[in-house]
């Protein structure tokens, strides 16, 4: 196996490997390492790579490892693993500057709870990758894009953009994403991936960087269902220090999660939302992804989803008000220092009047009510994530009468104000070799169930295997 095989390999393959003394840490690391260095200045993915510091920890765990082989005691589940940090993660002792240039260079004082689980399993955290100013719509102008690796014309995704493109091009095994309004399915889905959105509250947000904290979601991507699942699996559970965090949340049943399962499950369908101003391919890919799972055993279920049209309003008001919060220190300090999608936000948001605040609310728990409804009837609800071809530097909120701006938020940002999980997953390629994928929804907690349903689709297909040619 080559130096760059490794980096294509998944957590239970790294474990096996690791636990044989086949390899070690340090040899995987210096490998990604060297990607990192040949890719970069083709891919533009990090904000902040940390060689010594990732050489010292794999060659710590290379320690820990043989001790724990000489005892015959099990590795921890992400032992050296190499993930990325979308540079809203505080990490103690470096700064979290979200995509801006205001919240400058102060260092972090405590790791984020995230980053936290992660080492404590084991874990390699590699660095910072890019993302949107803010985790809103656009990069900073100062800051230079990453660039897709299946297409360097083609979207990233945002806002979680380095956290794709750096999964993508086998820059490392995971990273963490964050979701407000589809930044964790949008780069997904744009860099051919699986990303899980969680229910809102299982994983904590305590030391991320928020954009709307009554939205934000934090999660994994990875390459295939099962390093999502392994990964999720670490970072779930009750954080009482989190003010958002769920005081229910189970440990993920990983067992139950890893098991292929779509015998017998219902997934539900509508139609007129998941294909009205969708391209004919992403059509085409969505419908297939259907009878992918009717021929697992799945029953396909027919429905109407609750009209998404006043909840899309409520995100708006909501989000707004809440980005306004969440930068009112340092707009007040340097509004000159945002870029002017996020600025006009938080202006938007300081102007929001209190009952269309109130209002919104009402919307959004109308709507959650209504869904919940919904889940009697079907396990799942599968629909798209981008509705066609977006370009490089594609910039929804420019995108003034084009009706795929609207489209991509129809199928990503209601699912934010219900708190519903959520699971990305790659379903082919267009003609010219841009990903295209889908999303699988699921009532809140149940995390499991999609993950294996993913873990049953991709048992039947391969796309999650491919690898751009970067």
């Amino acid at each position: 196996m080559t130096r760059d095989d490794t980096t294509w390999l998944g957590v239970e393959a790294i474990q096996t490997a690791l636990a044989a003394g086949a390899t070690s840490a340090r040899a995987l690391a210096d490998a990604t390492l060297a990607r990192v260095e040949r890719l970069e200045p083709s891919l533009s993915a990090w904000s902040a790579l940390w060689p010594e510091r990732v050489r010292a920890r794999a060659d710590a765990l290379d320690r820990e490892a043989e001790r724990r082989r000489s005892q015959g005691l099990p590795l921890e589940p992400l032992h050296g693993v190499g993930v990325a940090l979308k540079d809203l993660c505080d990490v103690a002792g470096e700064p979290t500057r979200a995509g801006t240039t205001v919240l400058g260079d102060p260092p972090a004082q405590e790791d984020a709870e995230v980053v936290r689980r992660l080492e404590a399993a084991g874990a390699i955290v590699l660095g910072k990758v890019k993302m949107t100013e803010g985790a809103f719509v656009t990069h900073h102008p100062s800051i230079v894009p990453p660039v897709n690796p299946w297409r360097a014309d083609r979207w990233t995704g945002i806002s979680s953009s380095g956290s794709g493109v750096a999964v993508a091009a086998g820059l490392c095994v995971a990273a963490l994403g964050t979701d407000t309004g589809g930044s964790i399915r949008f780069p997904s889905s744009a860099c051919g991936l699986s990303g899980l959105k969680p229910t809102h509250g299982r994983v904590s947000l305590r030391g991320v960087y928020p954009l709307a904290p009554s939205l934000d979601h934090v999660g994994p991507m990875a390459r295939s269902v099962d390093d999502v699942a392994r990964v999720f699996a670490v970072l779930a559970g009750h954080d009482p220090r989190d003010p958002w965090s769920l005081a229910k949340n189970p440990p993920l049943p990983l067992g139950r999660a890893l098991l292929p399962r779509a015998r017998g499950q219902r997934i539900g369908y509508d139609a007129r939302h998941a294909e009205e101003g969708v391209d004919p391919e992403v059509v085409a890919t969505t419908r297939a992804a259907l009878e992918v799972f009717r021929s697992l055993g799945a029953e396909i279920v027919e429905l109407a989803l609750p009209d998404v049209g006043e909840a899309l309003g409520a995100w708006v008001w909501l989000g707004a008000t809440e980005i306004a919060e969440a930068h009112a220190e340092p707009f007040a300090r340097a509004p000159e220092a945002y870029g002017p999608e996020l600025r006009g936000m938080i202006e938007q948001g300081l102007a929001v009047e209190a009952r269309q605040v109130a209002r919104a609310w009402q919307t959004r728990l109308a709507f959650a009510r209504r869904l919940e409804g919904v889940f009697e009837q079907v396990d799942a609800l599968l629909a798209p994530v981008i509705p066609g071809r977006f370009a490089a530097g594609t910039n929804l909120m420019a995108m003034d009468g084009d009706p795929r701006a609207a489209t991509a938020t129809r199928f990503t940002s209601p699912f934010n104000l219900s708190g519903s999980p959520a699971l990305t997953l790659c379903g082919g390629f267009d003609a010219d070799g841009g990903p295209i994928g889908f999303q699988l929804v699921g009532r809140h907690l149940e995390e499991d169930r999609l993950l294996a349903l993913g873990r049953a689709y991709q048992s039947a297909t391969d796309w999650h295997l491919m690898h751009p040619d970067a």
